[in-house]
């Protein structure tokens, strides 16, 4: 009886040992409604939300919004929205909800860029979903925008699954999926041909996340991009899609590609009408193992309400950031998620001289090893006069802790920027920050850190950074 029983007991000891997974609860959130703009203009403006849930009512987590009709393509503004839920009878829930970003575009008169929306929505369940309708008033404190409207909203639920940050480096428990359920990140550039009497090209850089990225079948994607140049810096574009991967019966570790994917985009001139864009590529990929992906695909990009047609190529190089297999047993990883603050001390504009400008960023830190660090950023002003000027950046960094509660770090990143009138030349940037952290619990840390970030195409931006950041770490799982 004694023998029969060690191995259930040897089990059960080597589960105790495995890090706990948590499930947080996490929605995500579409939603579209119309505001006036001066002179009886109208906008349709589309807005994403990732919301968690803290407490027993309480939903806070990161949004962007963007011109999806009219005629301001290219206006996006990024921020957070804190929402309180109210249960009702019937099934239905009112939501209440406060929002600030910075942002702006497409010369609306948005001032510095700050963005603040107020809004309720009523919701019910349909299904696996709740969709409902809400009114909200929009407001650029700076600017000349004031408008109050309904909408309608469009929302799901799904468990954010998690490891405490302590367990990074620790085997990954079989079968336990992590994290948004992005399982693979790829690096994108790339460059459009523009046809028709625009004939500019435009070289682009930016990233993309899939899921279900299997050897073969289909996947979904977000992606984001930006001009880095060509005569175009603050062009920005944000879209979802689907794609179809077939490796070759004779070698399976090639494969051929096709996608297709719908969003918003504009700015820098590129002549996208309201925002709503389209795109479609074929291509051809190579697993290198490891799981590492690299790929090229050749397409099409147009404007659904505008003259904007253009051939596009692109390489592609990604990550998967779990097992393929889903009985795949690997590291879990230290992940942090940053909201920040930066103020750009004197940022050259383009018609006039140096001045300063403020920006909200969000932050993602995905660590390769116990000190280096991979990032991805977005930032955006919403002080200083520049309200559309946007930033994305991807980079690497190094940590250390000095003590209990304390790290120091450095990272150096590159990116493309524009619009807001700063002179950022064809839109290549570079960014050099060092920071110090205090750890107020386990898992948050503030932030302090000091750089600077130049133009590398033209342009004469070149200035002192300071940055203000409060990160979130949680272990994800890795390979």
């Amino acid at each position: 009886m004694l023998t029969a029983a060690l191995p259930a007991t040897l089990s059960l000891a080597v589960h105790a040992d495995e890090p706990a997974l948590r499930e947080t609860p996490l929605r995500a959130e579409l939603g579209f409604e119309r505001i006036a703009l001066p002179a009886r203009e109208a906008m349709g403006l589309a807005g994403a939300t990732v919301s968690f849930k803290f407490g027993e009512h309480w939903w806070a987590g990161p949004a962007v919004y963007g011109a999806a009709s009219g005629q301001r393509g290219g206006l996006f503004v990024l921020g957070a929205q804190l929402q309180r839920q109210w249960d009702l009878p019937g099934g239905w829930a009112l939501g209440t909800g406060f929002y600030a970003g910075g942002g702006g575009g497409a010369a609306a008169p948005v001032g510095g860029g700050l963005m603040l929306r107020a809004a309720a929505t009523l919701s019910h369940d349909i299904g696996p979903l709740r969709a409902g309708l809400s009114w909200s008033y929009v407001r650029f404190p700076s600017g000349d925008i004031g408008s109050s409207q309904l909408g309608v909203v469009l929302s799901w639920e799904r468990p954010l699954r998690s490891f405490v940050a302590a367990a990074s480096g620790q085997p990954q428990p079989a079968a336990s999926r992590t994290g948004l359920g992005v399982q693979r990140l790829a690096g994108t550039a790339g460059a459009y041909a523009l046809q028709g009497s625009d004939r500019r090209r435009l070289g682009m850089v930016g990233g993309r996340a899939e899921w279900a990225p299997t050897a073969g079948g289909w996947f979904g994607t977000v992606e984001a991009g930006a001009a880095a140049s060509g005569g175009a810096a603050g062009y920005m574009e944000i879209l979802g899609g689907v794609g179809w991967r077939q490796p070759l019966p004779l070698w399976p570790a090639l494969s051929l590609e096709a996608r297709a994917a719908l969003g918003l985009g504009g700015g820098g001139a590129v002549p996208t009408g309201g925002g709503p864009i389209g795109k479609w590529a074929l291509g051809a990929s190579l697993d290198w193992g490891g799981g590492l992906r690299s790929g090229i695909e050749f397409g099409r990009i147009a404007a659904l309400d505008a003259p904007l047609r253009a051939r596009t190529g692109q390489l592609w190089l990604a990550l998967d950031l779990e097992p393929a297999s889903p009985g795949g047993r690997g590291t879990i990883t230290r992940n942090e998620w940053s909201g920040s603050l930066q103020h750009w001390t004197r940022a050259q504009r383009s018609n006039g001289p140096a001045a300063a400008l403020d920006t909200v960023g969000l932050k993602l830190d995905r660590f390769v090893g116990d000190h280096a660090y991979l990032s991805a950023q977005a930032h955006s002003a919403y002080a200083g006069g520049a309200g559309a000027f946007s930033v994305g950046l991807v980079g690497a960094g190094l940590v250390t802790p000095v003590g209990e509660r304390l790290r120091i770090g450095a990272e150096l990143l590159v990116g493309a920027a524009g619009g807001g009138g700063v002179a950022s030349g064809g839109g290549a940037i570079a960014q050099a920050l060092a920071w110090g952290g205090w750890a107020a619990t386990p898992a948050l840390e503030l932030r302090l850190g000091v750089g600077a970030v130049k133009s590398l195409r033209g342009g004469s931006l070149s200035t002192p950074v300071v940055e203000l950041a409060f990160s979130h770490a949680l272990g994800l799982g890795g390979r």
